[in-house]
């Protein structure tokens, strides 16, 4: 379930992060669209450090990791 919800919310992060790219190229800095973008993929990239978070602590999600 948390795998699943990260990787939608990467992927929104992802789609937004294009969406500003288009808008900086379209808009040439007019308008204020490219920022909104912006921070929507700040907001929904905390959103995903706070999911990673809780997966940890909670014991849902497990590091594979050696040491």
């Amino acid at each position: 379930m948390f795998r699943l919800a990260a990787l939608f919310i990467f992927a929104l992060i992802v789609v937004a992060l294009f969406t500003s790219l288009w808008f900086m190229m379209r808009d040439r800095g007019d308008n204020p669209r490219m920022a909104r973008t912006l921070m929507i993929r700040v907001v929904l990239s905390a959103a995903l450090l706070l999911l990673i978070l809780f997966g940890f602590l909670s014991g849902h999600l497990h590091s594979h990791a050696p040491w």
